[in-house]
């Protein structure tokens, strides 16, 4: 009789690890905290070279593996292109400066800056069978895009683009995005180890927002095609009591 409970037991145990060993989608809410570098392309190329961008997405994933998230990251850059550039050349002497209110010539830093609010959904495909959480993500979204020509005037000893005057310069505009991405996302046995990384599309569909462009000499009424091209990845922390391992059938 003793051998039969042993024997019992054994045959228990054993199914019980097996079926412990089995994966589980589950339900994963979370935040991410992401970073991207981008191309220029369309109208976008002619203002602003290359940039970064820092942000977060808060995300849900759900059983079924569709995903949600809402996007806010923040638009950066150094480079510029001639139509940035030239944007003050009519306030510009035969040199090539600007003259401050002291008659000296004007330092002036220009730089790219932008944002993007949005919402996205998608799919995950799971690529092993020992991890139904981690697999190929592809979302689709749209928002709301901005982006313009920081000025930045040392000591605001130049006249000529201080307030509303630096509106004429600035070339901020903003509208309607879309958006995809593709990549791979990986949620690992901690809430360490998890991560995205991927390619990102953005198609801008934006307007001149100042009533007088000083470049043009006139209202800037074209309608713009602002595109970027990127690399994004992104640390994700999801908001679980529990390691996606511990998900288990039983």
């Amino acid at each position: 009789m003793k051998k039969v409970v042993i024997i019992f037991l054994l045959v228990s145990s054993i199914s019980l690890f097996s079926q412990n060993k089995k994966d589980e989608k589950i339900i994963i809410p979370g935040i991410s905290v992401n970073f991207g570098y981008q191309i220029p392309g369309g109208d976008l190329s002619t203002r602003f070279g290359n940039n970064f961008n820092v942000g977060g997405t808060f995300w849900l994933k759900l059983k079924d593996n569709f995903t949600f998230g809402l996007d806010a990251y923040y638009i950066f850059g150094k480079e510029l292109k001639e139509e940035a550039y030239t944007t003050m050349d009519g306030i510009k002497t035969s040199d090539g400066n600007i003259t401050d209110k002291f008659g000296h010539n004007s330092n002036i830093e220009m730089s790219e800056r932008g944002y993007y609010i949005g919402l996205k959904a998608g799919k995950l495909f799971p690529i092993t069978k020992g991890n139904s959480n981690t697999g190929i993500l592809a979302t689709v979204g749209g928002g709301f895009l901005e982006h313009h020509i920081l000025i930045e005037n040392d000591g605001n000893r130049t006249p000529q683009i201080l307030d509303d005057y630096k509106k004429g310069y600035d070339k901020l505009v903003n509208g309607f995005a879309l958006q995809e991405f593709i990549g791979f996302l990986y949620m690992g046995k901690n809430r360490l180890t998890n991560f995205i990384v991927g390619f990102e599309f953005t198609q801008g569909f934006t307007k001149s927002r100042r009533k007088f462009d000083f470049q043009l000499e006139k209202y800037d009424d074209k309608d713009r095609l602002d595109l970027y091209f990127g690399i994004r990845v992104g640390w994700l922390i999801p908001f679980r009591q529990r390691q996606v391992a511990d998900y288990y059938y039983n």
